[in-house]
């Protein structure tokens, strides 16, 4: 997180001290406020998601945003197709039981040949659309913004479980890879939501050139997650809780989207 942090911060100064360059199409009422003649429709895309690639690890969420937005002098309005996929650890493996024969001689010794490992396995996705308006407070060459939205859209949650054997040699045991074992899926657990909520954009377009926005915005959203499907195969009888709606409040969307102004 914190080389996530620190590529923000570079990019972030970067584009601010790219304004020292004034573009002509700005033109100012007075000393504090400007009126931007340059086109007012952006398409831009979050490539946030990609600076993953430079950290030390996943990111918790990775979240895929292809926006339209169009600005007027004192606001903007946006719409953005979204696709966010949740980052969870699959590294919970446990021991469901063991393979063993008898061995036929003065004290009748059961011997265990190997363990049935059983790995866990999640995958979850959401995509959705969203509609929002932003009040927007201009100066030279950027423009700082706050507004809110609402979001519409589906969500997947996907749960499974692996069994595998491997060589039994005593304790302690030691987890290996699942790969050369040839695990097959004994169980799962899917489930369909409605997705449903509104989210909050508080950030900065900044021109970078007359034909390039480069906007840096924290878009925390609240959720609710509509069950609407599930579908069940559990021989291992591990799923015991019961599907539930959902309220869900996420704090930690950072979206740095690139734009072409038309």
């Amino acid at each position: 997180m914190k080389n996530y942090l620190i590529i923000f911060m570079l990019v972030f100064s970067y584009s601010l001290a790219a304004q020292e360059n004034t573009l002509a199409p700005i033109q100012p009422i007075d000393d504090t406020t400007y009126i931007d003649t340059l086109n007012k429709n952006l398409v831009g895309l979050n490539v946030f998601p990609a600076l993953g690639l430079f950290g030390s690890g996943r990111m918790p969420t990775s979240k895929i945003s292809l926006q339209y937005k169009h600005m007027y002098s004192r606001m903007n309005i946006r719409a953005s197709l979204n696709f966010i996929n949740y980052y969870r650890k699959n590294d919970f493996v446990d021991i469901w039981g063991m393979d063993s024969q008898q061995v036929i001689n003065d004290s009748d010794t059961t011997i265990v040949d190997s363990l049935i490992m059983r790995q866990f396995y999640n995958n979850l996705y959401t995509y959705d659309i969203r509609f929002g308006a932003e009040a927007s407070f201009s100066g030279r060459n950027y423009s700082f913004y706050v507004g809110g939205g609402l979001i519409g859209g589906y969500h997947f949650v996907g749960e499974y479980y692996y069994h595998y054997n491997i060589p039994y040699n005593g304790y302690p045991v030691n987890f290996v890879s699942v790969s050369p074992y040839n695990p097959e899926v004994k169980g799962y657990r899917e489930i369909d939501y409605l997705k449903v909520g509104a989210d909050i954009t508080i950030g900065v377009d900044i021109n970078i050139s007359p034909n390039c926005v480069v906007s840096v915005q924290y878009a925390p959203e609240i959720v609710f997650y509509k069950s609407m499907k599930e579908s069940l195969l559990d021989p291992d009888k591990y799923y015991v809780s019961e599907v539930n709606n959902e309220l869900v409040f996420v704090p930690d969307y950072i979206d740095l989207i690139v734009s072409i102004r038309f």
